[in-house]
């Protein structure tokens, strides 16, 4: 294998990278240009900066109801 045929071999792969890491962008609706630069020039730390982006915003948000105290029992007041 040549140097210009492993220099394509990574330019390719680069950007077909770079189009997957904007398509995702664009379905999570992000900047859809500064993604597909993002990934061509890091291709794989873009990936990463991505799914983490993803994971904090699709994070389920903590209960905001206090439970109560749990050695209480719950009693119907119409039983006598």
């Amino acid at each position: 294998m040549t140097a210009t045929s492993s220099a394509v071999s990574a330019t390719l792969v680069a950007f077909l990278f770079a189009i997957f890491v904007a398509h995702w962008a664009q379905n999570t609706r992000r900047n859809t240009l500064l993604w597909f630069l993002f990934g061509f020039v890091l291709p794989p730390v873009a990936g990463l900066v991505l799914l983490w982006k993803n994971s904090k915003q699709n994070r389920i948000p903590p209960r905001l109801e206090d439970p109560g105290r749990a050695d209480l029992i719950a009693t119907r007041k119409d039983v006598l």
